[in-house]
């Protein structure tokens, strides 16, 4: 009888145990998982680089046209499988909590200009209208604008892939927070495909795109939004979409900065 109760302890601490387990061993491999690719992504960028490079030393050797434009799609590729492989590595490191934030004074305008002078050439290469209104009275800020920036040219990359015909818009604000913070305030909008209301709720997943004939007509994992949702919410700030089917789609980012004193 003295080993009854040790032994009714002991199932119930089995049975709670067993209860936890599942949810242990999903936290486990999903960690496993993440360390997994953050660490073959970073081996593989290694040899990239070396091929990246090579392939430009090739470049500026005495090739004919032919062999000219085969050096270009080496090229090509190379960067877009490089810049894959930094997004899976990127992602895994976020999912282990070991990104940091690089916080310093900024101006706004600066990353803008920046990014508008790279972007514009391309929207209208598609004979679109570029769109930009910017309130360039911003004062100087406190933040990590290279994340800020990534999240920017992931979400405009994807409104001109997606746009062949009308505008892609980016239009930028700014909302008091305190007398020290404010909230930079993006919309980047287009006319462009548009995005069926039920497919909104998952467009931030990881891997997931809204249709997968998208994936065949337009290319791409599916990483980039799912990215760019970890990245604002890792700057304390919000992502969030409207879209239509055929009316175009419409991304609001808000992130809270500091002012410069």
């Amino acid at each position: 009888m003295k080993r009854s109760k040790p032994r009714a302890r002991n199932a119930g601490y089995n049975a709670k145990q067993s209860l936890h387990n599942p949810k242990s061993g999903i936290e486990e491999a999903s960690k496993a998982k993440s360390a997994f690719i953050a660490n073959i992504s970073h081996e593989i960028r290694t040899p990239m680089n070396a091929i990246l490079g090579f392939a430009q030393m090739l470049k500026n050797t005495d090739l004919n046209d032919k062999q000219s434009d085969y050096v270009d799609v080496i090229i090509d590729s190379g960067k877009k499988l490089l810049m894959m492989i930094s997004n899976l590595l990127d992602l895994s490191n976020l999912q282990l909590g070991r990104t940091t934030l690089d916080c310093k004074p900024c101006l706004l305008q600066d990353t803008v200009e920046k990014l508008w002078l790279h972007f514009e050439p391309l929207i209208k290469a598609k004979k679109l209208s570029a769109i930009i209104e910017f309130n360039a009275d911003i004062p100087m800020i406190i933040a990590d604008m290279e994340k800020v920036e990534r999240v920017l040219s992931f979400v405009l990359s994807n409104a001109i892939k997606y746009t062949d015909t009308g505008f892609v818009a980016l239009r930028i604000y700014n909302k008091p927070i305190s007398e020290e913070e404010i909230m930079l305030c993006f919309e980047i909008a287009d006319s462009g495909i548009g995005i069926e209301e039920d497919k909104l709720t998952h467009i931030f997943d990881i891997f997931e795109q809204a249709d997968n004939s998208i994936t065949r007509a337009y290319g791409g994992m599916g990483i980039g939004l799912g990215l760019s949702r970890q990245l604002i919410l890792r700057l304390g700030g919000a992502i969030r979409v409207q879209s239509s089917i055929g009316e175009g789609s419409r991304f609001f980012i808000d992130v809270p900065v500091k002012l410069a004193r």
